[in-house]
């Protein structure tokens, strides 16, 4: 949303700082990779958090599939409604999923691999109007399909870089 002074929310213009200049679709498809790189090279160590208070390298990817599913339903409701009101995103109502030890990193993964792919099919296939469709997110006002996907792009890299640390972290604990 472009605030009265021409600026954009706080967190719409910390998300695109961590695109820069890159392509979002080139970027989110990086990512993918990366994330299944780290994956796999991880192993367990991707299941055990830093310290109680962070997430594991999992729950990060829980984290950025919930995001890509919500992120999905809303670019297609921009796209076939006028200025819709955008689904919330509450984090506390995705902490079951969120939490949950036992989930299968291949399928999460193949889950992950699924819905970015579609997005990404989906954004290519748009032309300049419909990445100028408009919804209306409860907390940052209206925004279109194109700074949505950038956005998410930029959402997307912070968070690879968390799950890295995150690993890491445990690695050498």
């Amino acid at each position: 949303m472009t605030l009265p002074d021409g600026q954009l929310h706080p967190t719409e213009r910390h998300l695109l700082d961590q695109l820069g200049d890159r392509e979002p679709a080139a970027s989110q498809l990086g990512t993918l990779e990366a994330w299944e790189n780290l994956v796999h090279e991880s192993g367990e160590l991707a299941r055990a958090r830093p310290s109680p208070d962070e997430w594991s390298a999992l729950e990060v990817l829980a984290h950025l599939t919930a995001v890509e599913l919500t992120n999905g339903l809303r670019y297609r409701a921009m796209l076939v409604e006028e200025s819709p009101a955008l689904a919330n995103y509450e984090m506390a109502d995705w902490e079951p999923m969120l939490r949950r030890g036992d989930v299968d990193a291949g399928s999460l993964l193949g889950l992950f691999r699924s819905l970015r792919r579609a997005n990404v099919a989906f954004w290519e296939h748009l032309d300049a109007t419909g990445r100028g469709r408009i919804g209306i997110h409860p907390e940052c006002g209206p925004e279109t399909i194109q700074l949505r996907f950038r956005m998410l792009a930029g959402h997307d890299r912070m968070h690879l870089g968390q799950a890295r640390r995150a690993v890491e972290t445990v690695r050498h604990s």
